[in-house]
C-alpha cells in the first residue's frame, strides 16, 4: 500500500510540474497588468485599512485583469477575467495572507468563485459580459470576533 501512494504521489507530482510550467499566473499589481496590456479597471475601497483576524491590513491595490493563455502562447485569455485586492500587512509589511491561517472563516467574498490567489484575494468571473457592469464589488471582512465590516470597491471611471 505504501508503495502504491509513493507511486501515485510520485506521478502526480511528474505530471503537475509538467503541465504546471506553461501556466501563467494572473498579475501582481495594476503596473503589471497594464504592462502586460491586461488591466480592465482600477477599483478604490470605500476603506483603506482591514482587520482581517488579529491582524491589520492595508488594501493597496483592486483591479479587474485577464491572463494569457500561457507562457508561451501570450493570447490574452477574454473567457474569464478576475478581480484582485493586493494586501500589506501594516504590522508586518509583508504582502501577502500567510496560507497556513485559515482566511476563509475571516473574508466573505458573498460569491464562491472567491478566494487567495497568489497571496492575494481574488474573485473570478467565467461571464465576460460583467466586466463592464461591475461598477461595485463588496467584500466583508472579519475580526477575531468575526465582526464584519464590508468594503465597497468602486470602479473608477
Amino acid at each position: 500500500m505504501k508503495i502504491l501512494k509513493f507511486l501515485l504521489s510520485s506521478t502526480a507530482l511528474f505530471l503537475y510540474s509538467c503541465v504546471g510550467s506553461d501556466l501563467t499566473s494572473l498579475p501582481s499589481t495594476i503596473e503589471e497588468a497594464k504592462n502586460d496590456k491586461l488591466l480592465i479597471h482600477i477599483y478604490r475601497p470605500s476603506q483603506r485599512i482591514v482587520t482581517i483576524n488579529n491582524s491589520e491590513y492595508y488594501l493597496e491595490d483592486a483591479f479587474t485583469t485577464f491572463k494569457f493563455n500561457s507562457k508561451k502562447d501570450l493570447t490574452i485569455n477574454k473567457n474569464f477575467f478576475s478581480f484582485i485586492i493586493k494586501l500589506k500587512n501594516i504590522k508586518t509589511g509583508e504582502k501577502m495572507l500567510a496560507m497556513e491561517d485559515d482566511y476563509g472563516q475571516f473574508i466573505n467574498f458573498y460569491s464562491d468563485n472567491g478566494g487567495i490567489h497568489d497571496s492575494s484575494l481574488s474573485l473570478n468571473y467565467d461571464d465576460i459580459s460583467l466586466r463592464e457592469k461591475l461598477d461595485t464589488i463588496t467584500i466583508g471582512f472579519k475580526n477575531h470576533l468575526k465582526k464584519e465590516t464590508p468594503v465597497k470597491f468602486i470602479k473608477i471611471k
